[in-house]
């Protein structure tokens, strides 16, 4: 096998007579599997980057539902919570069932019935959660419809319209609060 000659550093070595640089065949020519390694990792960089913005896209336009489409104002899942004003309203519950002579129960004791989350999710006027709630309810025997109401105040201590919601175990009728919550104490009525 014959010696290559010495170069000086920084010298390109001398071309020879069918070096594959002078034909075209480089490792990309002889082989197109090559040539698609070649581009994988700028590929890659662009569905990394499209998968980013496509998750930050997400990330901005899912809360925008709860102010577009959603009915419910009280579900503040996926919302951009630093902005609502319903999240600082301290409320409390109390549910009563009213048999099928017309007669409401004392109030039932919430915690001692369902999960302490339930519970704090029905403070939130959670629509979902109390007609869960009020539906379980009705599957008691002597139960003609059940109430929950919510009695709020805003973060500057102004009493808030009741929110009552009534299940009629009967027909399965759901009636739901007639307003939002909203800061006019000259709704209230217990």
């Amino acid at each position: 096998m014959a010696r290559e000659p010495e170069r000086s550093p920084g010298e390109a070595p001398p071309a020879v007579d069918g070096d594959a640089s002078q034909r075209g065949d480089t490792p990309a020519a002889l082989d197109p599997d090559a040539a698609r390694d070649l581009r994988t990792p700028a590929r890659w960089r662009r569905r990394v980057a499209r998968g980013a913005m496509l998750l930050l896209a997400v990330q901005l336009l899912l809360p925008l539902t709860y102010y577009t489409v959603r009915g419910d104002p009280y579900d503040e899942r996926f919302a951009w919570r630093m902005f609502s004003a319903i999240r600082l309203h301290r409320c409390t519950s109390e549910a009563v069932e009213i048999d099928v002579d017309g007669i409401a129960s004392a109030p039932l004791d919430l915690r001692g019935l369902v999960h302490v989350g339930w519970v704090s999710l029905m403070r939130r006027n959670r629509q979902d959660v109390i007609e869960a709630f009020l539906r379980r309810r009705c599957e008691e025997a002597g139960v003609a419809a059940v109430r929950l109401e919510n009695f709020c105040e805003s973060s500057a201590g102004e009493a808030l319209a009741p929110q009552r919601y009534v299940r009629h175990c009967a027909s399965g009728e759901v009636e739901l609060p007639a307003e939002s919550l909203t800061a006019d104490p000259g709704e209230l009525e217990r």
